[in-house]
């Protein structure tokens, strides 16, 4: 192989970026018949909830068993290139989210490319966040512990919607967590040129996703796609990222973490090394055990 990637994360090497991107449809489809539900340690409910331009969308919402006060929240955006929707590794991480640090998840099923572009994805999770808002009393949601998250294009989502929030004098998260983000458009990073040939995702896919993403649409039009742009980020709250050794986004999440720092905003940054994008898959390495278990630390400060 050609990068010294962990042996516990073997099960992702066979995934090349290419190959990723043509199997889409048919991991979506297996994504949608295997549905989040209900399990011995927390419940899973459904609801239908605002999106862009007054559509609905589905939104579950992940909690422990027999909660009854009221409790924080984590806004999970997941995940995907904006073309694929929640995994089962997806779900499960927002399982034990909800029940290691005893809050709700909150995870709207936005809309995909390629039929979707920007900015209906953004604005779905915006809405979701103004939905969390509006309906916390009846949802038994403090939403004075709200926390938002999302890996890859989710961690790109919970960027986006921050900014937004912000512009728009709109209640601001307690804390943002940030998985292997997609933050800057512009792909001029040294591991955007570095790694073209990485598993899982690399700098060939992020430039076909961005294309189709943003369909040739202008800096101005497209002003919350690429965070990285942001002139001044010191409205961000406490912010955790974690980045990939070898993942052609590893240095925007790097960079992002320097100018939060610089913009007076307190950061907590990882790389995990002899790691790909897309890591989180792996759940039962001792990798991910040691970020959900570091997470989980990060989370309960937050909410406390």
């Amino acid at each position: 192989m050609k990068y010294d990637i962990d042996k516990e994360l073997k099960c992702l090497t066979v995934f090349s970026g290419s190959m990723v991107g043509r199997l889409y449809p048919l991991v979506n489809i297996g994504n949608k018949l295997n549905k989040c539900r209900s399990d011995r340690e927390v419940t899973v409910k459904r609801y239908m909830t605002p999106g862009y331009k007054g559509d609905k969308i589905s939104t579950v919402v992940i909690e422990p068993k027999e909660c009854s006060a009221s409790l924080p929240c984590i806004i999970f955006y997941h995940g995907g290139g904006f073309l694929m929707s929640a995994m089962q590794s997806h779900y499960q991480i927002a399982k034990w989210y909800a029940k290691r640090a005893n809050c709700k998840v909150v995870m709207p099923d936005y809309r995909l490319l390629p039929k979707h572009k920007y900015p209906v994805a953004i604005a779905d999770c915006y809405k979701t966040y103004l939905w969390v808002l509006k309906n916390a009393d009846r949802l038994s949601i403090n939403k004075d512990k709200i926390i938002i998250t999302g890996d890859s294009a989710g961690g790109n989502i919970t960027a986006a919607v921050t900014a937004m929030l912000n512009d728009r004098k709109q209640t601001l998260p307690k804390g943002t967590m940030l998985i292997y983000p997609a933050l800057d458009k512009r792909m001029k990073t040294g591991s955007m040129s570095r790694f073209n040939d990485t598993p899982i995702f690399d700098s060939k896919c992020a430039k076909i996703f961005w294309n189709m993403y943003l369909e040739n649409k202008d800096a101005e039009r497209a002003k919350y796609a690429s965070a990285s742009e942001i002139e001044n980020l010191g409205f961000f709250p406490d912010t955790y990222i974690e980045v990939a050794e070898y993942d052609c986004l590893h240095d925007e999440g790097v960079e992002f973490a320097d100018k939060l720092s610089a913009d007076g905003v307190k950061v907590e940054l990882h790389e995990e090394k002899k790691t790909c994008h897309g890591y989180e898959a792996a759940l039962k390495s001792d990798i991910v055990k040691t970020c959900i278990n570091r997470r989980i630390n990060w989370i309960n400060n937050i909410f406390e």
